[in-house]
């Protein structure tokens, strides 16, 4: 069990690091902002290949597919780490993206079945340690920084861990895949997915809230900096409410979710996370911001909790291709980011960041219609 628990923990860790090396990855290979940028956006161009591992989750064993994915994990890390040209690089990111969905889904989908009505405390469990994956990656930075190690030591240390990874899932006894009733086709099984209106409208319920991520946190960095005037390192500290916060729900994300109805809190946290965000985001004292990242930060990791407990039990034997269908749709909101930015070109950065309130008040009125649909 305890490998399962850890999937989130190594992938987080992980895809940071590219981020976090930008610059020296630049004057080291020599690429310019557009060609860093694309291999950036090459993981998650990945994830177009991860759907298809994602939905295999249902049919394949589920022991090979995380191990085979996390082998392919690290080998992609280690192949980024002796790259020396843009081609390579941008190769290698797009393997360690697919490879990533092998990996997590694989563990995931076995997860649904070994915890049963546990689930909600187990994926609250695989969450904070998710988040424990976010905190941890810049100190690794700041580490290899203070090592000697360098950019390429640290990708390659980082390839050989998840290659350990893959031999320890390797090792482990996961549940077989669910028969279908009746023998059925899996092109008939996943169209009765793809027409189930419950799917569609939670796929886009986690696709809205996908969109508050850490790019909604740069643009709250570089607001509380530029507009608000408390400076670039008091705005980083300010912005840190919404990680501890999002720490703490997850931790207890089990403890406040009925295992047998996941759904009956969905509707108080959608609220408290859209009448938080505005808070975080434009209150006129540093204690209200830093409040109102609590909140939100702590309302939305139940929330996440919660509906993904719903997603992954809503049609048993289906777990990994609902996920799926989830995954892509919301690759729908891949280019939100960009539109904030634009409106902020245009407009100023109060402007984009309305765009981001907007987006909790929209999860609140699905989610509402969520609930009335499930009685």
């Amino acid at each position: 069990m305890t490998a399962l628990l850890l999937v989130r923990f190594a992938d987080e860790w992980f895809t940071f690091l590219p981020a976090g090396v930008l610059e020296a990855l630049r004057e080291d290979v020599g690429l310019s902002y557009a060609q860093g940028g694309l291999v950036l956006a090459a993981l998650s161009l990945g994830g177009t290949v991860g759907i298809v591992f994602q939905a295999a989750a249902d049919y394949v064993s589920r022991r090979w597919l995380s191990a085979l994915g996390a082998l392919a994990y690290g080998g992609a890390m280690i192949a980024f780490g002796l790259g020396e040209s843009f081609i390579t690089l941008f190769a290698a990111a797009f393997v360690w993206g697919a490879a990533s969905d092998a990996f997590i889904h694989g563990c995931e989908v076995a997860l649904v079945d070994l915890a049963g009505e546990d689930l909600p405390r187990m994926l609250g469990r695989v969450n904070a340690w998710s988040a424990l994956g976010d905190l941890l990656a810049p100190a690794s930075l700041a580490l290899a920084a203070g090592l000697g190690l360098g950019w390429r030591g640290l990708f390659l240390a980082g390839g050989g861990l998840m290659l350990a990874y893959g031999l320890w899932l390797a090792s482990q006894r996961f549940p077989p895949p669910h028969r279908a009733p009746g023998d059925a086709q899996p092109g008939l099984r996943l169209l009765a997915l793809l027409t189930d209106g419950r799917v569609l409208l939670m796929a886009v319920i986690m696709g809205l809230f996908a969109l508050l991520d850490e790019p909604l946190l740069a643009f709250l960095i570089a607001y509380l900096d530029r507009v608000a005037g408390y400076g670039p390192g008091l705005a980083v500290i300010l912005s840190t409410g919404a990680l501890a916060g999002g720490l703490a729900g997850h931790s207890l994300a089990g403890r406040l979710i009925p295992a047998a109805a996941p759904g009956r809190v969905l509707v108080p946290v959608a609220l408290a996370t859209a009448l938080s965000l505005p808070v975080m985001a434009f209150g006129p004292q540093a204690g209200l911001v830093v409040g109102g990242g609590l909140v939100f930060g702590f309302s939305g990791a139940v929330f996440y909790t919660a509906l993904q407990s719903l997603v992954l039990t809503l049609r048993p034997g289906q777990a990994g291709s609902t996920g799926a269908v989830v995954s892509a749709i919301g690759l729908a909101g891949a280019g939100f980011p960009a539109l904030v930015g634009l409106a902020a070109d245009a407009w100023g950065l109060t402007a984009g960041l309305c765009l981001y309130v907007a987006v909790p008040a929209a999860m609140l009125a699905l989610t509402l219609l969520l609930s009335r649909n499930r009685g």
